[in-house]
């Protein structure tokens, strides 16, 4: 059996590699639009600020590696169109601008994102870049060198990792964000915490501020807003991303209004014989029950692998996501999983909420660090539906208890008779999740 698959980062490769492992005689032909594969690209922004000084050591796999397992990988190859009727790809090579046809059995699109651009007047002559893909950090290594100023259009997770790691190289950094807050995905009071840890790191933020316009002066990018304009050496976009799925417009297969693909928890698109994986679909959000698009490396890894399997012949489902993020600024990591309050107010859910502020292990020991949590429920029943976390340690491993305490319908009564691990350096009597759960009042 011939299996084709359009990409070759997260979703492609862990698809690949898990294909070959199941079956040694499978046919695994991959094609890639870059030049680059198998790539950890959350680690980009730390490449960009020299924490990781080699790009090499963002990379899995090679394509040598690949090939040496018999998984042919073509990079510079593009898909353009898909015939499912005749289950042919039609590829263009980029270096030739040759277009080709490869036949498959089955076929994962595993295209992954764009980087959106606002495309504003002076956008093709400014120094404006976007950080999508390792192509992208390895320009704007270069380039930031010879930098002493940026400017960043985009307060969410890339926008806020790059002026973290900029700043701590020595640059000065403006974020110019059109929202009242950055960090859009947590709640206001929460993302504010990250904005006074960027502040005090001298990063300038604007917020309830639009981009109009980009001007040249000398070697100077000029970014003109409506309230102000920032004489910079570069300037980095990141309002978000957007699926490659264009190629895919004359398929008819089931898409969001944003392109992202709609699949089943097989992993199966509306067209037989072709599944979808990683950064360019939906999955399914197990609190609002619907399909809900969250680009994040964790989905694109785990459901690759699912793909492999049932093109295998095994009968695996992807259960669905339930929100799960954590970001470093700078000395505290902030963590969500499930909703916000803010979200669950615009839903019209019938949530509450308690915060709390405690340690993350017994005061008295030394390293105590404070840790903020925030805990959303179901009001009646206190099924937890939401957790939000903040602090310098304790702060990964309890957004993932709250993770599969949500996933499993855990009530806030049940949640704090959890038998957890208890000892002054790691913990407190009552866990700080326990703490918070006890002032759920029904």
């Amino acid at each position: 059996m011939k299996t084709i698959i359009i990409g070759a980062v997260a979703a492609g490769m862990s698809a690949a590699a898990k294909l070959r492992r199941l079956d040694k005689d499978a046919i695994i032909h991959v094609y890639e639009k870059g030049t680059d594969i198998s790539y950890g690209g959350c680690g980009m922004p730390y490449f960009l600020g020299s924490l990781i000084e080699d790009e090499r050591l963002l990379v899995a796999r090679t394509r040598e590696d690949f090939e040496k397992e018999g998984i042919q990988v073509f990079l510079n190859h593009e898909a353009i169109t898909i015939d499912p009727e005749k289950k042919k790809v039609s590829i263009l090579k980029l270096e030739t601008n040759e277009i080709v046809a490869d036949s498959y059995d089955k076929l994962l699109i595993a295209t992954g994102t764009s980087a959106n651009r606002t495309y504003v007047s002076g956008s093709y002559t400014a120094n404006v870049h976007v950080l999508n893909q390792l192509s992208d950090a390895r320009e704007l290594k270069d380039i930031i060198k010879n930098s002493r100023s940026v400017a960043i259009i985009g307060g969410g997770y890339i926008g806020v990792e790059v002026a973290e790691n900029l700043a701590h190289s020595g640059l000065n950094v403006t974020i110019v964000e059109a929202e009242g807050q950055i960090l859009n995905v947590f709640d206001v009071e929460v993302a504010k915490l990250a904005q006074s840890e960027l502040e005090s790191m001298g990063v300038k933020i604007s917020l309830r501020e639009h981009l109009v316009a980009y001007e040249t002066s000398s070697d100077k990018t000029i970014v003109v807003t409506d309230k102000d304009r920032y004489e910079v050496d570069l300037v980095i976009e990141a309002i978000g991303v957007r699926p490659n799925t264009v190629f895919l417009k004359d398929t008819g297969m089931n898409m969001l209004k944003n392109g992202a693909i709609v699949v089943n928890d097989k992993m199966e698109t509306s067209i037989p014989d072709i599944y979808a994986a990683g950064d360019c679909v939906s999955y399914q959000h197990l609190i609002k029950g619907t399909p809900a698009y969250v680009p994040l490396g964790t989905h694109a890894n785990k459901t690759g692998r699912i793909v492999a399997e049932n093109i295998a012949g095994l009968d695996e489902h992807f259960a669905g996501i339930v929100g799960s993020n954590i970001i470093k600024v700078n000395r505290i990591g902030l963590a969500k999983t499930g909703l916000g309050i803010d979200e669950a107010k615009r839903l019209n859910l019938d949530y509450g909420y308690v915060d709390v502020s405690t340690y993350n292990q017994s005061h008295y020991f030394p390293g105590a660090t404070k840790i903020f949590i925030r805990l959303v429920y179901e009001q009646g029943s206190g099924v937890l539906k939401g957790a939000q976390l903040v602090g310098e340690k304790g702060i990964s491993d309890r957004i993932n208890i709250m993770a599969l305490a949500i996933t499993k319908g855990v009530t806030a009564k049940e949640l704090s008779q959890m038998d957890f691990a208890y000892s002054p350096p790691f913990n407190q009597v009552w866990d700080p999740l326990q703490v918070a759960a006890n002032q759920i009042k029904l």
